[in-house]
């Protein structure tokens, strides 16, 4: 026989767990949804990239072959990506801060804070 503290407990269970699906859901879609963009400081290199730096779309202006050093070419793509990049990372901070215990306090968090919270959560002995 089930008592009322067992039932209650599960209910409780229950409630914290459809939390954690609710926000796991909406970081996931968060993290999918958001880019940065950059562009170099002359306009000829654009890149948009996702939260984890993959990129999704990447614009040469014509412009760009006039020169020929592939070196300063490789850097200023590269130099252009990292940029958008860390505007991706620093929106996602802005809106998944609220998701998580104890907010973000810098774009590496994103990779870290997930974990963490489980870590301290195990250490408590339960779900928060």
């Amino acid at each position: 026989m089930v008592s009322r503290d067992d039932r209650t407990a599960g209910q409780s269970l229950l409630g914290q767990l459809e939390e954690a699906d609710r926000k796991l859901r909406e970081y996931r879609s968060i993290s999918n949804d958001t880019e940065g963009t950059a562009q170099s400081p002359d306009g000829l290199i654009e890149a948009t990239v996702g939260l984890y730096g993959e990129v999704r779309e990447l614009v040469l202006d014509p412009r760009i072959y006039r020169t020929v050093d592939a070196t300063a070419l490789a850097e200023a793509v590269r130099d252009v990506i990292n940029k958008a990049v860390g505007e991706a990372q620093a929106t996602a901070a802005g809106q998944l801060s609220s998701l998580l215990p104890g907010g973000l306090s810098e774009p590496s968090d994103l990779a870290f804070a997930p974990l963490d919270a489980e870590l301290r959560k195990a250490r408590r002995g339960g779900l928060s």
